[in-house]
């Protein structure tokens, strides 16, 4: 019996401190394919923000506008799965998150190709209130 509370009290440990190790070692096939790629995006998007402040380039500003909306659908996609239980619903929503996401990185990438681009917009919004001080 100590022993099993052991092993139990390990199983909860690990769960609480890497779920997602733990879940990616239960999952196959597709699933684990799904789980390294968002990961892959989030290691991207960080890498790129930090490429966007050291280096902006229009090409920094082009994995942008592509891995932002990617890794928000992914998000919002598992906020939908978890709280809309009814199906017509939840297929009108995955089809309207789809859209909303191909047309935010196409209007990303607009943004980018023929206006200041994601890194300077967010600079000038980051100094509107300097620039108001001064003057």
């Amino acid at each position: 019996l100590v022993g099993a509370a052991r092993a139990g009290r390990r199983c909860l440990r690990t769960r609480h401190l890497a779920p997602g190790i733990v879940q990616a070692a239960h999952m196959s096939g597709s699933s684990t394919t799904h789980w390294k790629a968002e990961r892959y995006v989030s290691v991207v998007t960080a890498g790129a923000i930090g490429a966007a402040v050291v280096a902006p380039s229009l090409a920094v500003d082009h994995v942008l506008a592509v891995v932002i909306p990617l890794h928000t659908y992914w998000g919002m996609e598992q906020v939908f799965l978890d709280y809309i239980h009814v199906k017509a619903l939840s297929v009108i929503v995955g089809w309207a998150l789809k859209l909303l996401t191909a047309f935010s990185v196409l209007a990303l990438l607009y943004f980018n190709q023929h206006d200041i681009g994601i890194t300077q917009a967010c600079k000038d919004v980051w100094n509107i209130k300097r620039d108001e001080q001064l003057d």
